[in-house]
C-alpha cells in the first residue's frame, strides 16, 4: 500500500511554532485556536502586516523545520516508526513547506523524521499534492490544509482530514483526530 502523510499539523505542530514566533515578536497569545487558515483573522492582536513579518522571521530562522515540536503523540510516532521499519507499505511525506535559512526543506524534514521516528522517509516538497499522489499511485492520504485536501479529493485520492477548526467547512466522511486513528483506519 502507498500512503501519503502531510508533515505540518499532522506530524509536526507548525501552528504552535508560528504562534510562539508571533508571541516573541508582538506579544500575541500562544494559547489560541486557529479557526481560519489566515492567522491574522483569528489570533487576537495580530494584523495582516504583523503576520507577514512573522513569515519573514520564520524564513530567516536557521533550520526552522527541524525544531518543530511533534503534533502526533509519542505513541503514534512509535507506531509509524514500526510500520516504516516493517517495510510492508510505502510511505511518502509530502509537504509544501517554503525554504528557510540553513539546510534545504527536504533535509530539514528528513532530519525531523530521523529525530522523532528514528528513521527518515521519502520526503517530497510539492504544492500540487493531488497530481503528485496520482502519479505515485497513492492509495491513502492524510492532510490538514483545506486547499491541499480539496486538491487531493479532486484527483480522486482517498483522503483523510486531520481535524482542525480551519478545515471543518469541508464535508467529508473521513475525518480523524490523530495520526494513530489514521493508521488504524487504513492498515
Amino acid at each position: 500500500m502507498k500512503i501519503m502523510i502531510d508533515m505540518d499539523d499532522v506530524l509536526t505542530n507548525f501552528n504552535i511554532a508560528f504562534l510562539r514566533v508571533a508571541n516573541e515578536m508582538f506579544g500575541t497569545p500562544i494559547e489560541t485556536t486557529i479557526t481560519i487558515w489566515d492567522f491574522w483573522k483569528c489570533v487576537p492582536g495580530l494584523t495582516l502586516d504583523m503576520e507577514e513579518k512573522v513569515w519573514e522571521k520564520i524564513k530567516s530562522m536557521e533550520n526552522f523545520y527541524e525544531t518543530l515540536p511533534p503534533y502526533a503523540s509519542a505513541r503514534d510516532l512509535k507506531k509509524l516508526s514500526s510500520l516504516l521499519e516493517e517495510g510492508k507499505h510505502e510511505f511518502y511525506f509530502i509537504t509544501s513547506r517554503f525554504p528557510t535559512k540553513g539546510r534545504s526543506v527536504q533535509a530539514q524534514s528528513q532530519r525531523w523524521l530521523e529525530k522523532h521516528l528514528g528513521r527518515s522517509g521519502a520526503v517530497i516538497i510539492s504544492s500540487n499534492k493531488g497530481q503528485l499522489c496520482q502519479i505515485l499511485g497513492i492509495e491513502y492520504a492524510v492532510d490538514d490544509a483545506p486547499h491541499h485536501i480539496e486538491n487531493l479529493l479532486s484527483h480522486g485520492i482517498n483522503t483523510y482530514i486531520m481535524d482542525w477548526p480551519y478545515n471543518r467547512h469541508i464535508e467529508h466522511r473521513f475525518r480523524i483526530r490523530t495520526l494513530g486513528e489514521f493508521l488504524d483506519s487504513i492498515i
